[in-house]
């Protein structure tokens, strides 16, 4: 009988090939050999993500860290594997609170996810706001609010005749995630549209609002009033980067040993913060 460690190696194979489908088999095969390795879990979570199984990936994820100890620095990964899922299944408040609790605790273990999990917190915060706004602007205008219901239900209607199609037979998995994403993207494409004819028509009135990435700190993800840049070239606030560097020692991103005497002022970052801000002061609140 092939044993759970061999079914694994199999798998990993499959998964350096690019055949996701046959790594998760194999994966799955190992875990009924063996439902006590986290190892185990978290490849087939990845091999999930590549596949875009989100309820997968969150089962697998949890799974991995109900077994590590979701106390663990090892179990970081598996944190950021949920996250990630969370994100695809349209649940950004519940990623975002483990993602930032996930984030603080990578910081303490100086754990080489930290970078991945400011990510996922920066994503899943754009998100949630995404939603926030979207809400405002329909409330705003009864007319965009119907129209932007019409492009989601042609979408939605899209995306269920793709499952119809890939249940009987007519494509596979791999297809039906690069149709749905092209259907996806179209949607995105005509919602912006629909928000930019309305902008014109309401003469600024019924806009958008966005905060653009490079103005949002990588430690508090707030909009940064005093950036500084660390020798490996990011900028983060001032007094987050102080803060961390005060009991760490090293760059956030790169681990390499350094000071607060190494922290240089980036002051065309600061004047960008101070006049996007003063255009946009609702988002301090952001």
């Amino acid at each position: 009988m092939t044993s759970a460690l061999e079914l694994k190696e199999k798998g990993n194979q499959l998964f350096k090939e690019g055949d996701y489908n046959g790594a998760e088999d194999y994966y799955s095969q190992a875990i009924l050999r063996n439902p006590r390795e986290p190892t185990f879990f978290t490849n087939r979570a990845l091999t999930r993500i590549r596949l875009s199984k989100w309820a997968g990936v969150e089962t697998d994820a949890r799974s991995a860290i109900a077994l590590i100890g979701a106390q663990s620095p090892s179990s970081l990964k598996s944190f950021w594997y949920l996250t990630q899922a969370l994100l695809g299944l349209q649940r950004p408040k519940e990623a975002y609170e483990l993602a930032i609790n996930a984030y603080r605790t990578s910081l303490d273990a100086k754990s080489p996810q930290t970078e991945n999990l400011s990510r996922t917190v920066l994503r899943a915060k754009q998100q949630i706001w995404a939603a926030k706004e979207s809400a405002r602007l329909r409330e705003m205008n009864e007319t965009l609010a119907y129209v932007e219901g019409l492009v989601e239900g042609e979408l939605a209607r899209g995306v269920e005749e793709l499952r119809r199609r890939r249940e009987g037979g007519e494509i596979g998995h791999v297809g039906f995630l690069e149709d749905e994403r092209a259907l996806m993207e179209e949607g995105e494409r005509n919602v912006g549209n629909v928000r930019e004819a309305f902008r014109l028509a309401s003469g600024g009135e019924v806009k958008e609002r966005i905060v653009p990435d490079y103005l949002v700190d990588g430690i508090t993800f707030e909009i940064m009033h005093d950036p500084v840049m660390t020798p490996g070239g990011t900028s983060f606030d001032r007094v987050g980067i102080s803060k961390y560097v005060e009991q760490a020692g090293v760059d956030p991103i790169t681990r390499v040993k350094m000071t607060l005497d190494d922290l240089r002022p980036n002051y065309a970052l600061k004047a960008a913060c101070e006049e996007f801000l003063d255009q946009n002061g609702w988002a301090v609140d952001w």
